[in-house]
């Protein structure tokens, strides 16, 4: 699936946990285990409480409840949710030989999964998000990833826009920026926590043009396209990740395939 449910209550609930069957698997869940998944929810200025509640790609279909928890653990009510089965097709990427052998360092793996784990208290986005380049989709979320014709046993976790190198990449909503820095499989690379569960992360950057820890506005530019790190060429690639999980970037904001945007050039008299 890869798709959000913004899961709410109108009691003081501090919790949701999503139900899962234990053979689940929980790809990069916050807080995956044998009881499922479960997200932290914060008051809105509304008076409700709301969290993010994502839907991974390896997420078995079926329908499963979501309980809304107090802080000491007690169920205050409960609701279905229903997964429906969602079929990728396949992309094969051609790579050369130095580019496919990259591979990321302990360190690397480390601070990308501190990244993905923190959940900060204070929500700096609002709906809708901005698109961090014009370009159309070369790449959608959730294909599986085949390297010069091989299987990876990885799905695509975001989205790739066309980009020319030098392209400006713009944050698509404001944000406290975590990841600065060079890795050698994803290129240069800037993180950004939007608060509440929702952050983004932007790669194979040419130039980064942002500093660690600051405050970004939505729109700001952050770097500049390139092909750095294992790619075939400039673009950028993007993640949105829901409380640690991969999501369809798609749901967040509305991008064009380059197919459709092919087409619709082709029938212009």
């Amino acid at each position: 699936m890869g798709q959000t449910v913004r899961v709410r209550c109108e009691v003081a609930a501090a919790t949701a946990r999503l139900d899962l069957p234990l053979n689940g698997r929980l790809h990069g869940s916050l807080n995956g285990g044998a009881n499922g998944r479960t997200v932290r929810l914060f008051k809105q200025e509304n008076g409700v409480w709301q969290g993010l509640m994502p839907v991974a790609v390896a997420d078995p279909p079926g329908t499963y409840a979501i309980e809304f928890l107090a802080a000491d653990g007690a169920t205050l009510v409960s609701v279905n949710l229903t997964i429906r089965k969602t079929i990728f097709p396949a992309q094969n990427v051609v790579l050369a030989p130095q580019i496919e052998a990259l591979h990321s360092t302990t360190e690397e793996r480390e601070t990308l999964t501190t990244f993905r784990d923190s959940v900060s208290d204070v929500k700096y986005w609002e709906d809708p998000l901005a698109a961090p380049v014009p370009g159309c989709v070369i790449s959608p979320f959730g294909v599986a990833r085949l390297h010069n014709g091989k299987p990876t046993g990885d799905f695509h976790a975001g989205i790739d826009q066309r980009a020319a190198a030098g392209t400006p990449i713009r944050a698509v909503a404001p944000g406290v920026v975590k990841i600065v820095q060079p890795f050698n499989v994803l290129g240069g690379t800037v993180a950004v926590d939007h608060g509440q569960g929702l952050e983004t992360m932007y790669l194979h950057m040419s130039k980064l043009n942002i500093e660690l820890g600051a405050h970004v506005n939505k729109g700001e530019v952050i770097g500049y396209a390139g092909a750095t790190g294992r790619a075939n060429g400039p673009h950028l690639h993007w993640v949105v990740y829901v409380n640690g999980v991969p999501q369809n970037p798609q749901q967040w904001v509305k991008l064009e395939s380059c197919a459709t945007a092919k087409k619709k050039s082709a029938d212009k008299p």
